[in-house]
């Protein structure tokens, strides 16, 4: 089973772009905060979205926003300009709930 359920919070960058044949599609970061005996944490974890998701998320997204996703993990590889070969592990989002209620600002604190 390959399924991922994450709460966090969008990353100020977000790309949404258009393949040649017209999909949308939406990279962005989650920040997702997780306690250690220690301390707190925070892991900025790869997503990408398509379609009508991907248009929302990088349309109605604001950075800071708490949204929880749910989806499966993906990993590619490529070769880079410089011929490194690279690779990714990501998060192909499925559906996501945007949990800050309308009309609220988050503070920065």
């Amino acid at each position: 089973m390959n399924k991922v359920f994450l709460v966090g919070r969008l990353s100020p960058e977000r790309d949404l772009r258009y393949t040649m044949s017209g999909k949308a599609v939406c990279s962005f970061s989650l920040a997702v905060v997780f306690k250690t005996r220690v301390r707190e944490e925070t892991d900025a974890i790869d997503c990408v979205a398509w379609d009508a998701l991907a248009e929302q998320i990088g349309q109605e997204g604001k950075a800071g926003h708490r949204v929880a996703i749910e989806g499966r993990l993906h990993s590619r590889q490529w070769e880079g300009a410089d011929g490194q070969r690279r690779k990714v592990t990501e998060v192909v989002v499925r559906d996501i709930e945007f949990l800050d209620k309308p009309g609220l600002t988050r503070s920065g604190g």
